[in-house]
Order: C-alpha cells, then structure tokens, then sequence
C-alpha cells in the first residue's frame, strides 16, 4: 500500500482499535485467553504480511543471518511486549490504558531516532527533530503521567 506515514498511521490506527477490543471480548464470551488470541493474532498478521505487504515472497528472506536476526528480535523482544499488552489489555479496567501506555515507546523511538542518526549515520536513516515534534514529546509524557494516576 503506497501513501505517506500520516495517512497509514491513521488507517493502522482505526483498525487496531476493534483488534485491541476484541482480545477483552473473546475473554470474556469464549474464555479464550490473551496468550491464545495473540499466537492466532499474529499468525493471522504474518500471513497478511507475507501474501500482501511483502514485494515477494523470496523478498522475505534476504539472507540466512539477516532473517535469522529479525526471528530473533522477534522472538524475544516482540514476543515478550506482545504477550504483555495483550495480558495487560484484557486485565485493565479499560483496555485503552495499557495500549496508550505501551504506545509512549514512540518517546524513546523518536529520541533514539535522533542520537542513533548522529552518533551512527552510516547505519540509521536522517532523523527529522524540531520545537513542535519535542512538544509532542513533552505532552505525550505528561499524558502518560496523568493515565498513570488512573
């Protein structure tokens, strides 16, 4: 799908709000638990991903020790964030809090971004920093403040 950043974050947004919702509701009428509707989630999103986000399918695989990297972050630093969230939304009292919590690691990406395309630009991309995205920052983290007393 071609288009700006904008515009997808927006569309991704809308359709992870009935995905996130649907995790609390599957518990709740079907007694499936957030760890079995996360293993069928994502194999769903894999197989999304694969069929209609990859250029081809050999695209998926661009070498043994590249893919084997990704399966590896994957496997442990995906894996275990996601088995949490999905944990954590069907145990909060709304399960908007914990995706609005988890979604403040765009702070650290947006910083990391910054310091990693200075201190290493051979290896990361132009990271664009200004007044009104370090105020977005600033108010995403007194939002988060504000959740936190909920």
């Amino acid at each position: 799908m071609k288009g700006n950043w904008f515009n997808q974050s927006l569309l991704a947004t809308a359709l992870l709000i009935p995905a996130y919702l649907a995790i609390g509701f599957f518990d709740r009428n079907y007694q499936v638990k957030s760890d079995v509707f996360l293993v069928w989630y994502f194999l769903g999103a894999a197989i999304t991903s694969a069929f209609f986000g990859a250029p081809s399918l050999r695209s998926l695989v661009s070498s043994p020790g590249i893919t084997c990297i990704m399966l590896l972050i994957g496997l442990t630093v995906g894996g275990i964030a996601n088995i949490l969230l999905f944990r954590a939304v069907a145990s909060a009292p709304n399960p908007g809090l914990p995706v609005a919590i988890t979604n403040t690691a765009s702070i650290g990406v947006f910083l990391a971004a910054a310091l990693f395309s200075r201190w290493a630009p051979n290896y990361f991309s132009s990271a664009k920093i200004d007044v009104s995205a370090l105020l977005g920052v600033v108010l995403t983290m007194i939002g988060i403040s504000l959740i936190a007393k909920h």
